[in-house]
C-alpha cells in the first residue's frame, strides 16, 4: 500500500512542507514529459541479476562531495532494482517493474549526500505552478538473487529538490522520515512556481541523505525512488490551500483557527503554512493573501460562518497593519 503525503513549496522562496494523508485534487493538470520517470529503461546499463549499477538513462549522478566513485561501486551505487515481492517491497515496484536506487554499504554512512538528477529538456513557462510527485521507498532487508543477504533496516533519509538555474525553488527535505513502513512506498508531492524571472535550466534531484539511523547503526543505507511525475496545476495559492481541495476559503481558515496560538505539535501541522512551528498571524496572512483563489468545490465554501467572518475581518486588519 502506498501512502500519499502532501508537501508544498511556493513561489521562488521555499514554503513549509505540510503533512496530510489526502490526495490533492488537481484541476486542469497537464503532464510534463520526463525521461525514464519510472526507471524501466535500462538499455545500455550494466546489469547484474535484479540490479543495474551506475548512471541511469535520463538521470545523471548527483555527488557534490565526490564520494561515490562514479556511482557503480564498490561502496556507493546508484542504479535500478527489480524487487521480487515480498522481498524488499511487499507489493514490488510502485510503478512498473523497476525502481531507482541510491545504496551504500554499512560503514560509509554520514560521509555526504548523493543521488541522481535530471535536467528537463526544455525550460518551463514563466509564472506557472507545478506539482512534482515522487514515490519514496523504505526498502526492507532481504536476500538477493545472488544469495547475498542485505541488512536494510532503518531509513537514511531523502530529499527531493527542484532547481532553477541551480537555485532550489521547491523541496521536500525528508518529511516522510519515520512515516514509511519497512517494505512500503509513500508519495510526496512538491509544489513550486516558475516565477517571472526567465530560467534557462530546470532540474529534478532525488537524494539519499546517507544518515546513519541510530536505531540500526549496522545496516546498509538505501533509498528507493519510483513514479516521478511532473504536472502543471491551476493557480490556487498552494501553500494557502491547506485542505488540498483546490480552493482557498473558509475550510482552510478554520484549520488555522482550530490551532490558533498553538505550537506545532500539538497543533495541526496543516495550520502552519509559514513553517515557523507556531500557528499565528503569519499563517493567517498566507490564507488571506490567496483568499478565494482556485475553484470552489461547492457554494458552502464561499459563505464563511459568522464567527469566522469576525476573525477574518480582524485578520484582514492585522494584515493591512503588518504591511
Amino acid at each position: 500500500m502506498k501512502q500519499m503525503i502532501l508537501t508544498t513549496a511556493h513561489k521562488p522562496s521555499l514554503c513549509f512542507i505540510a503533512f496530510a494523508t489526502v490526495v490533492l485534487s488537481v484541476s486542469q493538470a497537464q503532464a510534463i514529459t520526463l525521461t525514464n520517470p519510472s526507471f524501466e529503461d535500462i538499455t545500455g546499463e550494466s546489469q547484474s541479476n535484479e540490479f543495474t549499477f551506475g548512471p541511469l538513462n535520463g538521470w545523471d549522478l548527483y555527488d557534490p562531495g565526490n564520494i561515490t566513485d562514479g556511482g557503480d561501486g564498490p561502496t556507493y551505487y546508484i542504479g535500478t532494482l527489480t524487487p521480487n515481492p515480498p522481498t524488499n517491497f511487499t507489493n514490488g515496484a510502485s510503478e512498473g517493474q523497476r525502481v531507482g536506487i541510491a545504496f551504500n554499504f554499512f560503514g560509509s554512512g554520514g560521509q555526504g549526500e548523493y543521488g541522481m538528477q535530471q535536467t528537463l529538456p526544455e525550460a518551463l513557462p514563466q509564472n506557472s505552478e507545478y506539482l512534482l510527485s515522487v514515490d519514496i521507498g523504505n526498502i526492507a532487508s532481504g536476500t538477493a538473487v545472488s544469495g547475498q543477504f542485505f541488512d536494510l533496516d532503518g531509513f537514511p533519509g531523502y530529499r527531493i529538490d527542484v532547481l532553477a538555474d541551480g537555485v532550489v525553488i521547491g523541496q521536500d527535505n525528508n518529511s516522510l522520515a519515520g512515516l514509511i513502513p519497512e517494505g512500503e512506498f509513500a508519495t510526496t508531492q512538491v509544489f513550486f512556481s516558475t516565477g517571472s524571472i526567465p530560467v534557462n535550466e530546470y532540474q529534478i534531484r532525488l537524494v539519499n541523505l546517507n544518515q546513519v539511523d541510530p536505531l540500526f547503526p549496522g545496516a546498509n543505507l538505501e533509498v528507493d525512488f519510483d513514479n516521478v511525475i511532473l504536472e502543471t496545476v491551476a493557480s490556487t495559492g498552494c501553500c494557502a490551500d491547506l485542505n488540498g481541495d483546490g480552493f482557498v476559503g473558509i475550510d482552510d481558515l478554520n484549520i488555522i483557527l482550530g490551532s490558533w496560538n498553538q505550537n506545532v505539535p500539538p497543533g495541526n501541522p496543516l495550520a502552519d503554512p509559514s513553517g515557523d512551528g507556531f500557528v499565528g498571524i503569519d499563517d493567517l496572512n498566507e490564507v488571506l493573501s490567496f483568499w478565494n483563489a482556485g475553484t470552489p468545490p461547492g457554494t458552502a465554501n464561499r459563505i464563511p460562518e459568522p464567527g469566522s467572518l469576525a476573525v477574518l475581518a480582524v485578520g484582514g486588519l492585522m494584515l493591512l497593519r503588518r504591511r
